[in-house]
């Protein structure tokens, strides 16, 4: 996949905005998956490096899952991602 235009990037911020309140609060394994979405939504809106998702998300107390989908979304923003879009993986969450 390419990298994103701003305009896409503004409308997935939008689509993930839309999901945050909707999908299941928590995975089948206890993920928090709203924080994890919460995450992807900060780095698309500062445009985060990973240098500043590791000093914002790599710490104690956070689920190593919000990291991971923290740096996924820098790889969608950085046109390395497998899909065309985040909301995508989120889809199937749907409540």
């Amino acid at each position: 996949m390419a990298q994103p235009s701003k305009k896409e990037i503004k409308q997935e911020i939008e689509r993930l905005k839309d999901l945050l309140p909707n999908i299941r609060p928590y995975s089948a394994f206890g993920t928090d998956n709203k924080a994890q979405l919460a995450a992807q939504i900060k780095v698309l809106e500062e445009d985060m490096d990973n240098g500043g998702i590791y000093d914002e998300f790599d710490h104690s107390g956070i689920d190593e899952e919000v990291l991971m989908s923290a740096l996924s979304a820098r790889e969608w923003l950085d046109g390395n991602y497998d899909v065309d879009t985040l909301s995508e993986d989120w889809e199937g969450l749907r409540q």
